[in-house]
Parts: C-alpha cells; sequence; structure tokens
C-alpha cells in the first residue's frame, strides 16, 4: 500500500533537498504542509515531524484526466516526510495497484508508470 524508505538524514537536510531535487526532476511542487506546525497551532500538538508534499507533473495530470476523472481522488502526488525511530522516512502511496486501471490505454499506462518509478528514483535520491 506504501513506499517507504529511511534515512540518517536530518529531517532538515531531507526537506531541504526534496525542494531543490523536485524541480530538477520534472516535477512542480504545489505545496506543502507542515504537520508540526499546523496541529500545534490548532492546539493539537504532536510529538515529532511530519511533512507532505504534493508534487505534480502537469503534463501527466492533463492525460490522466483527460481519461480518468477518477484518478483525481489521488492527486496531486504525494511525498511525506517524517521522524519515527531516530530515522526520517520518506513515503509515498504505492501507485501500481492504481495504475492498473489504466491497461486498456497502453500508452497511458507506461507513460504514467514511468511517472511513478521517477518519483520512487527522486524519494532513493532523498535517502542517500
Amino acid at each position: 500500500m506504501f513506499y517507504e524508505l529511511t534515512t540518517k538524514k536530518p529531517i532538515d537536510e531531507v526537506i531541504s533537498n526534496i525542494q531543490e531535487l523536485a524541480p530538477a526532476k520534472g516535477f512542480s511542487i504545489l505545496h506543502h504542509y507542515d504537520f508540526f506546525t499546523i496541529l500545534e497551532g490548532k492546539g493539537f500538538p504532536i510529538e515529532r515531524n511530519v511533512w507532505t508534499f504534493e508534487i505534480c507533473r502537469a503534463s501527466m495530470a492533463s492525460k490522466i484526466l483527460t481519461h480518468f476523472p477518477i484518478f483525481s481522488t489521488m492527486m496531486p502526488c504525494r511525498i511525506s516526510v517524517y521522524e519515527e525511530d531516530h530515522k526520517t522516512h520518506i513515503a509515498t502511496m504505492d501507485m501500481m495497484p492504481m495504475l492498473e486501471l489504466l491497461k486498456d490505454n497502453d500508452g497511458l499506462f507506461q507513460e504514467a508508470r514511468a511517472l511513478y518509478l521517477q518519483l520512487t528514483e527522486l524519494m532513493e535520491t532523498l535517502a542517500l
């Protein structure tokens, strides 16, 4: 259900790197959420840093939404970065089971699959 990596890098370094590397890999960062700060401000503090980045490649989003608007429920792609057990975790949803729905459109399936692999490669680079 999830694709997750761990690294000994401090979370601040991973957060800084994602903001630099995502655009270099062809992804736009649409928004990010610092849940530690957001929830603390609402009176519900949490004990660890948790960040989520919404990233997108507009050309792919346009193609998928043209043919499969239900995919909007999973968009944009998200990468979460959080601390647990003295490690930094980098996670996203495992999109491959959902991408199976595109198999009737082989070109779109192959392109979406390639995009997911690029997303996981970005995460692997962040973890190094």
